[in-house]
């Protein structure tokens, strides 16, 4: 296959205007040029893609296919309270309830789409927009549907038939009022606003963000992939420690996904989020065809909080071969129906994550981490440091009193960085990974640095969201 380089492409639309980039919010230092006010969205032209076989290719042994196109459009004006998801009036964290309130979400963010096969253009019920720059690098989206590169599933994560190393890639949703953020940042296409995502600012109540995440592993590694939902994607053929050193068009398999909700009832838990997570279980199909198979995900639970309190430490082993359930959660709620859910390992203690994620994390604290610029890891290094069974799976950690791992476990709140000297990315790390792809492309075709990334001075914050305040004494 001959490769065709679409990001020379991206490099040429920003032109000689990358002249003028600078890091300082647009609101205090940057004329909002190129949008008058009588105008409604955000006009950028920034690449639908980064990996992609020849356009000759693609339309010989592709006919009737469509390439992916990158929702940009977003919204200058906040949506009206009166457009608010109806769920957020079911009660997220009571038992008899979240699951009304997860399977609500989950018809919420489906409801225009499975009839379009996901194509946030075509959704004639509500819009849907994309992250931009998830073109660049070495993990940068392809193609067919705007996949881009996520992370390894290591071996025996699956099941005891996994025996090799499969890889995630993924494709991200933002509602209109997570649109709104995202035109808050990018509405100058070259000086983004990191500063959108930051307490004052932050995604706004009624922000809806799902991802769905595709597989190369197929019912042979997990029996529950049965009946997949496939799209084609330009992917690397393994993992191979991220890199990119040549792709193949091969049929991915949808196996999870993420949810996350700006919900103000979780304001009292101290994040201001609930996050949700489904699995896939093929087995459920019952003559699905095409998109409407996504109706197969099944909830595998809700969270609101990293229950610090709960410093239970066990996590459950690959392979999994049930699912545990900690009893002493109470941020975290897990579905006990193993008719419908296959076994899950959840991450640490029982907390909330899906099958491609770790058994030594959660979907909370993983997302604490978003920030820009990127410094905190997205797992500290003592969530890989333990007991290990015959397969050389970990089945204990050693290190959970170290205070990076607890604070990794705490509370934050929304639009609060993770790290002091960061800026906050709100819990999206879509956000921080498209400052950080800007940052590098920029670095990489100019070469050089401006005055205001070194007078851009990060607020510092405490992780409960209030300001720190430096004493004169």
């Amino acid at each position: 296959m001959n490769p065709y380089n679409f990001r020379l492409k991206g490099n040429v639309s920003f032109g000689l205007s990358l002249l003028i980039i600078c890091f300082t919010s647009c609101k205090e230092s940057t004329p909002d040029y190129g949008h008058p006010e009588d105008e409604k969205t955000v006009n950028n032209n920034f690449p639908d893609f980064g990996r992609m076989i020849s356009p000759a290719e693609f339309q010989s042994k592709y006919p009737g296919e469509k390439v992916f196109k990158l929702r940009q459009d977003y919204p200058l004006t906040k949506p009206d309270d009166s457009e608010l998801p109806g769920f957020l009036n079911i009660p997220f964290d009571e038992d008899e309830h979240w699951m009304e309130y997860i399977n609500a979400v989950r018809d919420y963010s489906f409801e225009g789409m499975t009839e379009v096969d996901f194509v946030a253009q075509e959704n004639k019920t509500r819009n849907w927009y994309h992250m931009p720059w998830m073109h660049w690098g070495p993990q940068g989206s392809e193609g067919f549907h705007g996949l881009a590169k996520e992370a390894e599933i290591g071996p025996y994560q699956l099941g005891e038939k996994q025996t090799q190393a499969y890889q995630t890639y993924a494709l991200g949703f933002y509602n209109e009022f997570a649109g709104y953020t995202l035109a808050q940042m990018w509405k100058d296409g070259n000086n983004p606003d990191p500063n959108a995502t930051q307490s004052p600012n932050g995604f706004p109540i009624g922000t809806v963000i799902f991802k769905l995440l595709f597989t190369d592993a197929d019912e042979s590694a997990a029996d529950y992939l049965v009946n997949p939902m496939t799209w084609n994607a330009y992917v690397t053929p393994t993992w191979n420690n991220g890199l990119d050193t040549g792709r193949v068009v091969k049929p991915m398999q949808l196996i999870q996904m993420d949810m996350m909700v700006r919900d103000p009832r979780a304001d009292k838990y101290g994040t201001g989020w609930v996050f949700g997570t489904f699995c896939y279980n093929g087995k459920l199909n019952d003559g699905k065809e095409g998109s409407r198979r996504a109706e197969n995900l099944v909830p595998v639970g809700i969270q609101f909080g990293n229950d610090p309190q709960d410093t239970t430490n066990f996590i459950n082993p690959y392979p999994v071969i049930r699912t545990l359930i900690n009893p002493n959660l109470k941020q975290t709620k897990i579905n006990p129906d193993s008719t419908k859910l296959p076994p899950q390992h959840l991450g640490w203690g029982g907390r909330l994550d899906g099958p491609v994620d770790l058994n030594t994390s959660s979907c909370m604290s993983c997302h604490a981490t978003a920030e820009f610029p990127k410094i905190a890891s997205l797992v500290p290094k003592e969530a890989f440091i333990g007991d290990t069974n015959a397969m050389g799976q970990l089945t204990k950690l050693t290190e959970t009193d170290a205070a990076a791992f607890r604070a990794y476990f705490q509370n934050l709140k929304c639009a609060t960085p993770y790290t002091e000297t960061a800026t906050s990315a709100d819990f999206s790390l879509q956000v921080s990974l498209a400052l950080g792809y800007f940052t590098e492309w920029k670095d990489e075709n100019v070469a050089g640095h401006w005055v205001n990334e070194y007078e851009r001075i990060p607020t510092p914050m405490h992780r409960d969201g209030s300001l720190k305040i430096e004493s004169n004494q």
